[in-house]
């Protein structure tokens, strides 16, 4: 392994301390009251060095939320390749990030009554913090099995289910695979 790439592996490795403490603390105890000082004791890593890593408390919020939709993309990318047809994959894909979702630590602590709206934010308001990202990635993995317009509209009911579930999850795939349906 050459030296860059040993430094951009420890960088990684270092990156994913931080987020991963993150995580921890908002799970406990809410974004509202993460601070950075908290941050550093939790995952060993200078506090100057978070801010010269991640930048401010937004910016750390921001790499939270992007690690996650990563990992839900990732999710729905192996159901898609898992599954041949579109209908099927589509499915197989809302269904597994729904009930990951549910379980989610992070969306859980966000989402939980009497949170705060830091992250809530970047959730629902921010359009290229979930939507825009999910949308365009979705758009790569599907090509042109599918329209914009599709896909725009499952990832928004999906989305909606994340975060307001007021059905199970079987129940959200259905209506959701119906809606795809109708796109035809």
């Amino acid at each position: 392994m050459s030296v860059p790439a040993f430094y951009a592996e420890l960088r990684e490795l270092r990156l994913e301390r931080l987020l991963d403490a993150s995580v921890e603390i908002v799970a406990e105890v809410g974004w509202e009251a993460l601070s950075m000082t908290a941050v550093s004791k939790r995952s060993g890593v200078p506090r100057q060095s978070i801010y010269k890593e991640v930048g401010t408390k937004a910016d750390l919020g921001r790499a939270v939320v992007d690690r996650e939709v990563g990992r839900f993309l990732a999710l729905a990318g192996e159901e898609l390749a898992a599954h041949p047809d579109l209908e099927t994959g589509l499915a197989a894909a809302v269904r597994r990030v729904l009930e990951v979702g549910r379980a989610n630590p992070v969306l859980q602590a966000v989402l939980r009554p009497g949170h705060d709206a830091g992250l809530l934010t970047l959730l629902t308001v921010d359009p290229d913090a979930v939507l825009g990202q999910v949308t365009d990635a979705v758009m790569a993995l599907l090509g042109d099995q599918a329209s914009v317009a599709m896909v725009d509209t499952v990832v928004r009911l999906m989305i909606s289910h994340l975060v307001q579930s007021t059905v199970p999850v079987e129940d959200a795939v259905m209506r959701i695979s119906r809606v795809a349906a109708a796109f035809g």
